[in-house]
């Protein structure tokens, strides 16, 4: 469990900087107004890399678990995304999950400083014992603090079909907070 936790705090530090896709403009608060220094600009960028851990509910076999997750994404906007996820899951056994995706996002409704995302992709699951495929959708709100720089409340669901039959598929919801750098 110890080995499993630093894992994944490690994981979580590398990947609290992900890259975004989206480069849609203006996307920003204060575009013209260059009042805010560089400090407080990185403060924000550590405030929002520190908080990597995203909740995640999970139903496996007719059980119910917890556990807290973490995406690294890398986009090519207007063609989607491709993410890696981990999962530390909060019970004895298979306790880590890992899941590899691609994503396609539409930008619902964009204004000045904010866009409504719903995002549709699929991916590979496994927790280094079984594995399976997935569908997810999601639906997010992109907030510009600067240019550069945008957070991401997300809400997504997902669903895991197990290679094998004999072994339970996976329905969960994560929702939380993403890192997005604006190129």
């Amino acid at each position: 469990m110890k080995r499993s936790l630093l894992t994944f705090l490690i994981f979580s530090a590398l990947t609290g900087t992900a890259l975004s896709q989206f480069s849609l403009p203006p996307l920003s608060m204060n575009s013209k107004d260059k009042s805010v220094t560089g400090s407080s600009e990185n403060l924000a960028e550590v405030a929002l890399a520190v908080f990597p851990l995203n909740p995640i509910l999970m139903i496996e076999g007719k059980k119910f678990y917890v556990g807290i997750t973490k995406e690294l994404a890398l986009g090519f906007f207007p063609y989607g995304r491709v993410a890696a996820e981990y999962s530390l899951i909060f019970r004895e056994t298979r306790v880590n999950h890992m899941r590899f995706s691609y994503n396609y996002d539409f930008p619902i409704e964009v204004g000045d400083f904010a866009a409504f995302l719903i995002s549709v992709g699929g991916g590979y699951f496994t927790d280094f014992d079984k594995e399976g495929y997935f569908p997810q959708a999601s639906f997010s709100l992109l907030i510009a603090f600067t240019d550069n720089l945008a957070t991401n409340p997300y809400f997504k669901l997902r669903h895991t079909f197990m290679k094998d039959k004999e072994e339970s598929d996976i329905s969960d919801v994560s929702f939380g907070f993403s890192l997005c750098f604006i190129p």
